[in-house]
């Protein structure tokens, strides 16, 4: 299995870091977030973190990419981004946590960022998700113990390597460092 560190991008980031590739392209002036989203791509090189994306953002991406105004931008951020195909608990994990209170959508990053893995098959779960959704890190945050306690509970029945699951930390874009991963 791979040893390098691993983040999940929600949508929100992967928009933010296509929309200040193009603006950079552009000349035009970046927001904070674009800025932030931009600085996890270099930092991604510099430090051996793997980013992913969704099944389902990868799919906009690639409808976007034969569009001539996207195309370079879109090609250069699948180069550094790999889609995150779900594993065997996946949707189990993503029902589970809608009783926490997340969202069908939120519930299925979540789970994807624990029962995810790529393409090669040769990782299981992320460290991070990066994501620019408050909501989503609060009620993360307020829940977090709880979760870890119902993810103990369900590991227990499960066979490895899922027995070895753990939590991810979610963050935003510029609170990852790669010091900090512990899980």
């Amino acid at each position: 299995m791979s040893r390098s560190i691993r983040c999940l991008l929600d949508k929100f980031v992967a928009r933010r870091r296509l929309e200040g590739l193009l603006k950079l392209a552009e000349g035009r002036d970046l927001t904070e977030e674009e800025l932030w989203a931009i600085d996890l791509l270099q930092r991604a090189r510099e430090q051996n973190i793997q980013l992913f994306v969704t099944g389902g953002t990868l799919n906009i991406l690639r409808r976007l990419k034969v569009l001539p105004r996207y195309s370079t931008v879109i090609a250069a951020f699948l180069e550094r981004t790999e889609g995150a195909q779900p594993t065997r608990y996946c949707k189990r994990w993503a029902r589970r946590l809608r009783g926490f209170g997340f969202t069908r959508e939120d519930a299925h990053i979540l789970a994807l960022a624990s029962f995810g893995t790529s393409q090669r098959k040769n990782v299981l779960g992320m460290h991070f998700v990066a994501t620019y959704d408050q909501p989503l890190i609060n009620q993360w945050s307020l829940q977090h113990n709880k979760i870890e306690e119902r993810l103990e509970v369900m590991r227990r029945d499960l066979r490895a390597p899922y027995d070895q699951v753990t939590l991810p930390h979610v963050l935003r874009p510029e609170e990852i460092l790669p010091s900090g991963e512990d899980g």
